[in-house]
């Protein structure tokens, strides 16, 4: 057991994270509809959380704002070389602002396991100018 934890926090069998958005561009009032995907590593293991943000990171003032957020607590195992996928759909809202140069929006997906260890994966996306 303690080998196993061990091997777990230095990351040695670790289970994988993939987020997978349908589409790369957006419109502000439309869903960002995807999934991610978790793979198992050599060991089961146990997922305690998993969070799904709309975030916009400021670069002018480096700040990050998240627009909209799913959270879900959950006791379920991951057992080794198991594949699952999990669902999730975001709203942006009307007023979003626009994609330019000073700002990126992203879709950050966040797996808490057990051993309080954290998978996080980010992937951006382009939010568009209504015609």
């Amino acid at each position: 057991m303690m080998l196993r934890k061990y091997a777990l926090k230095m990351g040695i069998g670790m289970i994988k994270l993939k987020v997978v958005v349908e589409d790369k561009e957006f419109y502000p009032g439309n869903i960002i509809g995807g999934h991610f995907e978790l793979e198992g590593g050599i060991f089961p293991i146990k997922i305690k959380r998993y969070d799904i943000d709309l975030v916009v990171n400021h670069f002018s003032n480096m700040k990050e704002d998240i627009i909209n957020s799913h959270s879900v607590i959950c006791s379920s195992i991951l057992n080794a070389n198991e594949k699952k996928e999990v669902p999730f759909l975001l709203e942006i809202p009307l007023q979003a602002e626009t994609i330019s140069g000073n700002k990126k929006y992203s879709v950050i997906a966040k797996v808490l396991l057990e051993y309080d260890q954290v998978l996080t994966e980010v992937k951006p996306i382009i939010i568009k100018e209504n015609c």
